[in-house]
């Protein structure tokens, strides 16, 4: 029985030593780059702005960089914080849907976004033999890491349009009647973000780990292309604006008539949507031991 009790005692032996190591691991620095793919009126796939995986556009996927602090809480859970920048692009030349393509509306954003996240793991068999101690090895396995991803972020963008070569705002021309008499104001270039995804990761050593996330996040806007109701009278826009006759090519082009007021422009009852894929490098801050006091 005694022999049988050393057996299993060096069995566990890996798992209790991880199980106390993660905390002098808790603090740890990531940045990672990637792509994104816009979900919203513009562009995508053969359906009306379906803003989920299936109005996916790969020729509209564009480039974007974070960075952030991860905090361990335990040995399942973290929390980070991150800072993301990248770039929106829709254009309705790239569906094969013809009422999307007679409208003939394109924008590009960049955007910034400040987020607080949690991640949960579901599935570890690398950071267990992550900390890596003389004689003690690791569980056998996958030797990766699986996690989900949630939290809650605050995003500024400012969609713009190509005209002759160079990218003009829209939020300030008001292209769907925003701001004139009896008109709604313009909208708010600002809005909250739902961060939903999954990673996976792997650990190097005991201090880096590099990862891939795949994020969905759901938004409070449905402006960030510039596109969500109907067309307004094109010559009051353009009156508004200073008499601007370069503005009625950035409001619409093709057979709607350069969008005749009440024409469809966009989808009100879906706010839009986005989704990154980002590969991650983390470093893992190892933290200060307490000197005993001497006395």
């Amino acid at each position: 029985m005694k022999k049988y009790s050393i057996i299993l005692l060096f069995l566990f032996i890996p798992t209790l030593v991880s199980a106390q190591l993660w905390k002098r691991y808790r603090k740890q620095v990531y940045g990672g780059v990637g792509v994104t793919n816009f979900l919203g009126d513009l562009g995508g796939g053969n359906d009306i702005g379906a803003h989920d995986f299936t109005d996916l556009d790969i020729a509209a996927t564009r480039m974007t960089v974070n960075a952030g602090v991860k905090y361990q809480l335990n040995q399942f859970i973290s929390a980070r914080g991150s800072l993301t920048w990248g770039l929106l692009k829709g254009d309705d030349k790239n569906t094969k849907q013809e009422q999307r393509r007679r409208r003939d509306l394109n924008f590009r954003s960049h955007f910034w976004e400040a987020s607080l996240m949690a991640e949960f793991y579901f599935l570890q068999n690398s950071r267990n033999g992550a900390y890596r101690l003389r004689g003690v090895r690791g569980n056998k396995g996958l030797k990766m890491d699986f996690y989900l991803l949630g939290g809650i972020g605050f995003m500024y963008f400012n969609p713009k349009a190509e005209l002759n070569g160079k990218y003009v705002a829209l939020q300030p021309i008001g292209t769907e009647g925003q701001g004139l008499p009896g008109q709604k104001s313009k909208y708010k270039r600002t809005t909250l973000t739902i961060p939903l995804g999954i990673g996976v990761a792997k650990s190097i050593d005991r201090y880096w780990t590099i990862g891939l996330e795949f994020m969905y996040r759901i938004t409070y806007s449905d402006y960030i292309d510039d596109v969500s109701g109907k067309f307004y009278d094109t010559e009051a826009i353009i009156a508004a604006n200073g008499g601007n006759r370069d503005i009625e090519k950035l409001i619409s082009s093709g057979e709607l008539g350069n969008g005749a007021q009440g024409e469809t422009r966009g989808d009100p009852s879906q706010n839009d949507a986005f989704m990154t894929g980002t590969v991650t490098v983390t470093k893992k801050i190892l933290a200060r031991r307490r000197s005993r006091p001497k006395f």
